[in-house]
């Protein structure tokens, strides 16, 4: 059975990107083995002075790190693994002020690593994990899926840019306009599951 990774960050009560990724399990759990990774939970270590360092080293200098270093690195390893080990990576996010939550990125940053993820070559930048696919899932107040909102979604393009740095193609499902059209929230939030529906068959 194909493995399903759900890399999850909705911390927020009465979640609607939640509820996206809740129908998306429902609907899809008897198909693939899901693993959910809870970034709200399961927070990345941020690439700060004591463990960049050693991680340059290692995955650019071709240096071992100590075993102390290795320490500092060991919790954004074992999260690269488990991206490596499935077939379909599912990201669950909000927009957050036109762009992806912090910790997000802050996954995104753990995992994009050379060697494991992506390599350089004299060619340029090239993905290890062709073959992998992902989708994203994503809710905001605003309407960015039409102007002047839609130029200031960085959230997307961000996500779909750093999966495709490690060759995995990326397609995604927006839950626009939860606030903007409040009073229509049950009837877009149908419409995405609607969505979610046709994407699953295409994937199972």
């Amino acid at each position: 059975m194909k493995k399903t990774l759900i890399i999850n960050y909705t911390p927020r009560e009465n979640s609607n990107t939640k509820k996206m990724a809740d129908y998306f399990i429902q609907r899809n759990k008897d198909k693939t083995q899901i693993s959910i990774l809870d970034l709200a939970e399961n927070t990345p270590d941020l690439l700060l002075k004591e463990n960049l360092n050693p991680l340059v080293a290692r995955n650019f200098g071709g240096i071992t790190p100590s075993d102390a270093q290795q320490s500092l690195l060991d919790k954004n390893d074992q999260l690269t693994n488990q991206l490596l080990e499935a077939d379909y990576i599912v990201v669950v996010t909000p927009v957050y002020n036109y762009s992806l939550p912090a910790t997000v990125k802050a996954w995104f940053d753990a995992v994009i690593q050379a060697g494991k993820t992506f390599t350089a070559t004299e060619k340029g930048l090239v993905g290890l994990c062709e073959g992998k696919q992902a989708l994203v899932l994503t809710t905001s107040g605003s309407d960015f899926g039409s102007e002047p909102m839609k130029s200031l979604n960085f959230a997307t393009p961000l996500a779909a840019t750093c999966f495709s740095l490690m060759g995995i193609t990326t397609e995604s499902i927006a839950l626009f306009g939860t606030q903007q059209y409040a009073d229509k929230l049950e009837e877009l939030l149908e419409t995405k599951k609607t969505e979610i529906d046709t994407f699953s068959k295409n994937w199972y």
